[in-house]
């Protein structure tokens, strides 16, 4: 029997969910949304999203298993949007879920495969392996997405990229090849997968729009923006202490992006490592973003 996905809840309530709430909305519009917002205080609502015919938001506090499930019966997929460090609430989502009598889950994680062999030491790994196994015990039926790095977090400060001044700053050679999937597209693919889950059950879903060097960016920029780059590498990362200086962000946070940049630099993004080929000619439905309107919008945003 084919399983049918009519109602899809996006579990999460940060960026990822509302760029997931406006992807299906545009390219999936039969179905219907039920957006989750966790929160332990106060509560901030992202505008683009608001209850209507098509999409419904409740608002669940942390740990709130039981209202969880009373929001979650009825529903028959959950996409999770939490980050993969909130390992304890996955395990505890899977739970839940299969409580209520959902269908199909999507984790967290769509980013790396903590598989490859040179993330043995990532600092979640053992984690987000914990939430793996917690899914094959159940009776969900279920896909792990790995679409490497988000362009968008990518084409960033954080990343090196500076547009408002035609330069870059490369931690490494910048020669090692890594994965790379606009957001737009990793939505598409991730629901259009859910939609066929009983050909996708079980299986790590490995899609990517484009697999490149950080030098083959610098190129793929220069050649949209018609802009020369100023090119700088970098052996080692600044002191976290300075890199908190520049933007006011936790010394937290920037110790997982240098974690990311190191990943960057060792190739270790590539989600399509041997024997595991990318999967995106089983999704042929999605049509890949071009590189030149990625490229061009993030670099248009940082001249406005």
């Amino acid at each position: 029997m084919t399983t049918e996905i009519k109602r899809i809840v996006l579990y999460g309530g940060n960026k990822l969910s509302m760029m997931f709430y406006l992807g299906i909305r545009k390219y999936f519009p039969h179905l219907y949304i039920t957006v989750v917002y966790l929160y332990t205080g106060f509560i901030n609502i992202p505008d683009p999203i608001a209850e209507n015919a098509w999409a419904k938001i409740s608002y669940i506090k942390y740990g709130d298993y039981d209202m969880l499930e009373a929001v979650f019966r009825g529903n028959d997929a959950i996409i999770c949007t939490l980050d993969s460090k909130d390992t304890r609430y996955q395990i505890g989502l899977i739970n839940t879920a299969e409580a209520a009598g959902i269908k199909v889950l999507v984790p967290a994680h769509y980013r790396i495969d903590v598989d490859t062999p040179i993330l043995s030491k990532y600092s979640q790994r053992v984690d987000i392996r914990k939430i793996y196994r917690a899914l094959k015990k159940s009776s969900l039926k279920y896909i792990i997405v790995a679409a490497g790095f988000s362009v968008e977090d990518f084409l960033a400060p954080h990343f090196g990229w500076d547009f408002a001044n035609n330069s870059v700053l490369i931690h490494g050679d910048g020669t090692s090849v890594n994965s790379f999937t606009p957001i737009a597209d990793l939505v598409r693919y991730t629901v259009a997968a859910v939609l066929r889950i009983d050909e996708f059950h079980g299986r790590k879903l490995r899609i990517a729009t484009y697999t490149l060097s950080v030098l083959d960016w610098v190129a793929a920029v220069e050649a949209a923006t018609g802009q020369k780059f100023l090119v700088r590498h970098q052996k080692q990362h600044p002191p976290l202490r300075d890199l908190k200086k520049t933007n006011g962000m936790s010394v937290a946070w920037w110790r997982a992006k240098c974690e990311m940049i190191n990943i960057l630099d060792q190739g270790g993004g590539l989600v399509d490592w041997s024997p595991h080929p990318l999967d995106n000619n089983l999704l042929p439905e999605v049509v890949p973003t071009p590189i030149n309107e990625i490229i061009q919008k993030a670099y248009s945003l940082a001249h406005k």
